[in-house]
């Protein structure tokens, strides 16, 4: 039932009529507004504050009246007085120093000079601060006991100044051992007589602070006090109204969750009753307006939830629940039903030359045909980008008839995307491949279905596109076999597969001037697994970071070793970089990092890369290869000749190595075309200063027509097939090319064009 079928006022089952609850909290609150009523709880708070606040305050003022008392007008006196008597107190150990210097010589008549004049320095010092600390302590108000004794030791002072320190100091001066020993007994007699009474003024500042001090804790005790039985009695009258007020706001709210529910279960014809003025009333109010949105807007929710806003087909929710739908139906019956997956060919194509808006029009152009191809009960959907999936209401229980009838299907769905399509004042003819999957009897999930026609899809692009294809057990064993290299691949570096083999690069003269790193896996199950196999499953998956991570690793750290050994420290080492691991943002510093830590010589390492990554985005290729140059590390364009670089494209990268592809050496002592295009290639290189390495060098007929086109560097199974390790290191020990003769004929080498070691 929807809101269009029942009148807001009309009584029923579920009315939830707000505005009349019962309780004391809403007999005392409801003729407020809910902002009324917190503003006056927060006033009444506020006030109960105030006053706590106040008398805390003056409690704090007069336990802090208490404080400054002990620590303005006692302890300063105390730590002045204190003073005073270290001071007089090292008056005395300057005077036994210049003694005890003066005892130990022989002569003991004269004062040690040195010794004589710190202390007059340091007693003169000691009486000037003496006299200023007095001088602040006599001018503090005093009581008549304080102030009797402090006359009195004010007199003492003098007399100990007048009788002891100043003739000392004329005996200091004067370096008389004898007079001075005199005077310093006396000036020790007179401090001794002087110190009981600055003790006795320490004292008294001291009592006098205990007795301040006990008068701010009784203060402190008494506003503790009066405040802890004002806050409980606030406590008391504010959580009771609070109760009150809380009440009557939570209870008109749990008749208005109670319509929320109704409408989150979709129930858009609860009636509403309004009764009252409050916040709650108008919270009713626009619940209503709301109601009626929600039901007006219910269809446009529901197409915006299961159906695509571009080509208004169903998307992929509704395509899942449709095909779940399919799945249950065929446990019930015999019947065939297919999946038919279909992607756009080139249309990457359309976007990147004419644009986004013109791929949209494309889009909704072949939706339209589909929806006019495929007839109910039959049904297609968008499910993202280009990809289209048609599902097929119940076929044949014949599996070939079933088959047949799906195939139909695909010819018409190709023929009608073949027709010509007017895009941007042009026609367009496209074409798309289709994958089929059948299935009855529940035999599969969703994602399976879906797998599988894709599966197939591809394999229709394979056969080159504009067709359609059947999944078969074979495609199902390659995808089986496929996931089990890829999960088989997660664990590889860690189970310790992964090895490394090393292809030499010899130079003209035979001698072994570098290597390449291959990759290679031995699986306990799979056994030897082609790089051809996966390496593309490494790019697909990401795992090809850490294992060109791994890679570079082992090839730094076997660079290092060869610094160790003379013959062998002067060989290059290239290592194949993937476009994935080169477009990495951290690359550069991985590569640094690794260099590093394994302390290897930068110069000796090549990275090598084809024509189509460096292409890509060359801005970035060439910002990262001149980060590396900087660094040392050289690089080398792999498989040259098989892409589409230009000269101009080639002068901007810091390359050091052009690699000739095998396919033109494999025939270059037969086709003449083939000898011209790695002439060409060599020609341009050296034109660039690039040093060149033929790859597939693998007869010496190969090995002397390079020669003749100032080709110096060889890689390839003449020389030595790839190799582990050991192996490899044997081989350089053994130098098998080490004396291989250059070739009579061979055209002499320029001087910027000799091989270099």
């Amino acid at each position: 039932m929807t809101m269009a079928s029942l009148p807001l006022d009309a009584p029923s089952a579920d009315m939830v009529a707000v505005g009349s609850p019962q309780g004391v909290g809403h007999h005392l609150f409801s003729r407020f507004r809910i902002g009324t009523r917190l503003a006056a709880m927060m006033v009444l708070a506020a006030l109960v504050s105030a006053l706590l606040a106040t008398s805390g305050i003056q409690g704090l003022a007069a336990s802090n009246e208490s404080l400054h008392v002990v620590y303005e007008d006692r302890m300063k006196p105390v730590r002045t007085l204190g003073q005073i008597s270290q001071l007089m107190l090292a008056n005395q150990h300057q005077l036994q120093i210049a003694l005890a210097q003066t005892a130990s010589s022989p002569a003991r008549t004269t004062l040690h000079p040195d010794f004589a004049g710190k202390a007059v320095r340091v007693i003169e010092t000691n009486m000037a601060t003496i006299d200023q600390l007095w001088s602040t302590y006599a001018a503090t108000a005093k009581g008549p006991l304080e102030s009797a004794l402090a006359d009195h030791f004010a007199q003492r002072r003098e007399q100990y100044l007048r009788d002891a320190v100043m003739p000392t100091l004329a005996a200091l001066r004067n370096l008389d051992y004898q007079d001075t020993q005199r005077l310093a007994t006396k000036a020790r007699l007179l401090y001794e007589r002087a110190s009981p009474e600055v003790q006795a003024l320490i004292d008294l500042q001291f009592d006098r602070a205990h007795a301040e001090y006990a008068s701010g804790v009784q203060r402190y005790e008494q506003t503790r006090s009066l405040a802890v039985g004002a806050l409980v009695l606030s406590m008391v009258v504010l959580g009771f109204l609070g109760v009150m007020l809380i009440r009557s706001i939570v209870r008109p709210l749990r008749q208005v969750s109670q319509v929320f529910h109704h409408i989150a279960d979709g129930r858009l014809d609860t009636p509403i009753v309004v009764q009252g003025q409050d916040e709650i009333c108008e919270v009713l109010a626009d619940l209503q307006a709301m109601q009626q949105r929600l039901a007006a807007n219910e269809e446009a929710i529901y197409r915006l939830a299961y159906y695509d806003p571009l080509t208004d087909l169903p998307n992929r929710r509704l395509l899942r629940e449709r095909i779940q739908t399919a799945l249950t139906a065929s446990r019930e019956d015999d019947q065939h039903r297919a999946v038919l997956l279909l992607d756009l060919d080139h249309f990457k194509a359309i976007n990147d030359t004419l644009g986004h808006e013109v791929g949209d029009q494309y889009l909704v152009e072949m939706a339209h045909r589909l929806r006019q191809t495929v007839q109910a009960p039959h049904a297609v959907a968008r499910i993202g980008g280009d990809e289209f999936v048609v599902l097929t209401d119940a076929l044949s229980t014949d599996e070939t008839a079933a088959l047949a009838q799906a195939q139909a299907l695909a010819r018409d769905i190709l023929s009608a995307v073949a027709q010509p399509c007017p895009l941007d004042g042009q026609m367009y003819f496209g074409s798309a491949s289709i994958g089929i999957c059948l299935f009855r009897n529940h035999n599969a999930s969703i994602q399976d279905l879906l797998r599988r026609a894709d599966a197939a899809m591809y394999q229709a692009k394979n056969a080159g596109r504009n067709a359609h294809c059947l999944f078969d057990p074979s495609m199902q064993a390659e995808l089986e076999a496929r996931r089990a290299l890829e999960t088989a691949l997660r664990s590889a570096i860690e189970a310790g597969q992964l090895q490394l083999h090393y292809q030499a690069q010899v130079g003209a003269t035979g001698r072994p001037v570098g290597a390449e790193v291959l990759l290679r896996w031995n699986h306990p199950v799979h056994g030897s697994v082609s790089p051809a196999q996966f390496i593309p499953i490494a790019e697909a998956t990401g795992l090809i970071l850490p294992i060109g991570a791994w890679v570079l690793e082992q090839a730094c750290a076997q660079l290092k070793a060869w610094e160790r050994h003379p013959r062998n420290r002067l060989l290059d080492l290239a290592v194949n970089v993937s476009a994935r691991q080169f477009r990495h943002p951290d690359f550069v510093a991985q590569v640094c990092q690794t260099l590093t830590r394994a302390g290897a010589n930068p110069a000796r390492l090549v990275l090598e890369l084809t024509e189509s990554l460096v292409l890509d985005d060359l801005a970035d290729t060439v910002c990262k290869m001149q980060a590396l140059q900087q660094r040392g590390v050289r690089f080398a364009l792999d498989d040259f000749g098989t892409g589409y670089s230009s000269l101009a494209q080639l002068k901007r990268l810091p390359l050091h190595h052009l690699k000739i592809d095998r396919s033109f050496v494999q025939d270059i002592v037969s086709a003449p075309s083939d000898a011209a295009i790695v002439q060409t290639i060599i020609g341009m290189a050296h034109n660039l200063g690039l040093r060149v390495i033929a790859e597939g060098v693998e007869t010496l007929a190969q090995r002397q027509a390079l020669l003749n086109l100032q080709c110096l560097v060889f890689q390839g199974y003449f020389f030595g097939k790839p190799l582990p390790i050991e192996r490899f290191d044997q081989w350089l020990e053994q130098s098998p090319y080490s004396s291989f003769p250059a070739a009579a004929n061979a055209t002499p080498v320029a001087p910027h064009q000799r091989e270099i070691p």
